[in-house]
Order: structure tokens, then C-alpha cells, then sequence
């Protein structure tokens, strides 16, 4: 799992998500208003799971999807047609996680402006530039730099 602010998604603050797979590799990626729901439905669903519910409700906000898993196997978390599967273990590591993602986030939002700041103010530059001395700390700008920024 990956959180941030994506330079080719025009700095948007999502969450990626990614299985390994026999076939290869498959991600999604989730934006704030889908991980919100995550703390809610998660042990709703761990729940049912544990009590013998395999079948039991699952998630559903817009385009996202959490299925619970069928007969113990996997469950899937769904965005549009795309999914990757969780095991019951990640979906507990999942839901033990899901505060500190959501604050992530939050940093995130926080520190939007100055990374849009800094990211026009660099799209030029052929040098590193520095950060404003007061620039938020949450944002690595060495890698921000180097990655191949695109103006919003």
C-alpha cells in the first residue's frame, strides 16, 4: 500500500493499492472519500467474518466495493470493474492501519498548498530548488524535484 501525493495524477492525495498476482501485479487507487469509509465497514465485516458470517454484508460508497469473503477465501476491495483481493489477515492488518492512513491523508491536505507552491515554482528550474524556509516538513521536495512534475 502506498499513500501520497501523486505528480501524475496531478498531485491528487489517493491511496494505491497493490497484490502481486501469478499473472503479474494489479493495483487500485482509492482517494480520501473511499478510505473514510474504511474504518466504518471494516470491523463490521471482520465481525460477521469471525462469527461465521462469510457471507455477510459487505461496503459499498460510490464506485468503491469491499466484498467479504466467500466460504474463507478472499475477500475484495473493488473500485469500478478493478479489485484486488485480502485475505482475512490483511483485511485486519487493514483495519488496524486504517486511522494512520486517514491521517496521512490529513498531513497530506495540510500540506497541498505548499507542495503546489513549490511545484510551480520548480517546473522550470533545471537546478534543485529549495523549499521555502517555512515549507511543510511532511513532503520529502528532493524527491517532489525529481519526479516529472505537471502544473495543475
Amino acid at each position: 500500500m502506498s499513500v501520497g501525493l501523486y505528480p501524475a495524477r496531478d498531485h491528487h492525495r489517493v491511496v494505491e493499492f497493490g497484490s502481486i498476482r501469478r499473472c503479474g501485479s494489479k493495483s487500485i487507487v482509492l482517494k480520501e472519500e473511499q478510505i473514510d469509509t474504511l474504518p466504518d465497514c471494516l470491523p463490521k465485516l471482520l465481525v460477521s467474518v469471525c462469527n461465521g458470517g462469510g457471507n455477510g454484508a459487505g461496503c459499498v460508497s460510490g464506485a468503491f466495493r469491499l466484498s467479504p469473503p466467500k466460504n474463507f477465501g478472499s475477500a475484495r476491495l473493488y473500485f469500478d470493474t478493478q479489485y484486488i483481493s485480502l485475505t482475512i489477515q490483511g483485511l485486519q492488518y487493514l483495519a488496524q492501519i486504517s486511522h494512520i492512513v486517514q491521517q496521512q491523508l490529513r498531513d497530506y491536505t495540510i500540506a497541498l498548498p505548499d507542495v503546489l507552491s513549490y511545484v510551480t515554482s520548480s517546473v522550470t528550474s533545471v537546478t534543485y530548488v529549495e523549499p521555502v524556509p517555512k515549507a511543510s516538513d511532511l513532503i520529502d521536495h528532493h524527491h517532489l524535484f525529481e519526479e516529472p512534475v505537471t502544473v495543475v
